[in-house]
């Protein structure tokens, strides 16, 4: 009896916490929406960041980029805390630098990518990719990976 009472709760609390968490996740495909999805995939910094001013195909070639609009920049600018620089170029010594993916649709799933770096020479660098999928409207992430390395110095 405990057994069924247990999964009963768990259960409601579950069905009570859906709407809660439906209501803070992305919807639609607007520039708000992908500046979520990103700025989710990008994670966060207690320092300024500096981010490419172009969003590319392959962020970690920087290949196939175009300049990005100024609502998903806006957009991107609320969805993350930390203070952001626009740079047109990395710079040493100026922060975290950070070059968006594009936001890939395929129906009802999405793909997001960041790739970084840290500042100077020897800095670590890498990039997190999320796959996202639609349920009623919202987008919730269902899996990722994510690399990272850094330079050896002898």
């Amino acid at each position: 009896m405990r057994i069924r009472t247990l999964l009963a709760s768990l259960i409601a609390v579950g069905l009570l916490a859906s709407p809660a968490l439906a209501a803070g996740a992305p919807h639609g495909r607007g520039p708000k929406a992908q500046a979520a999805m990103l700025g989710e995939t990008a994670g966060s910094s207690n320092h300024p960041v500096q981010v490419l001013n172009q969003i590319c195909d392959n962020p970690n070639t920087r290949r196939g980029c175009v300049p990005i609009k100024a609502n998903l920049q806006r957009a991107f600018e609320r969805a993350i805390d930390a203070p952001i620089t626009w740079v047109g170029h990395r710079r040493d010594h100026a922060g975290q630098f950070w070059v968006l993916g594009s936001v890939k649709f395929h129906g009802t799933q999405v793909t997001t990518m960041v790739a970084w770096r840290d500042p100077g020479t020897f800095g670590c660098f890498g990039w997190t990719r999320l796959s996202w999928q639609r349920h009623h409207g919202a987008w919730s992430v269902y899996q990722g990976i994510s690399a990272e390395g850094c330079s050896a110095t002898l």
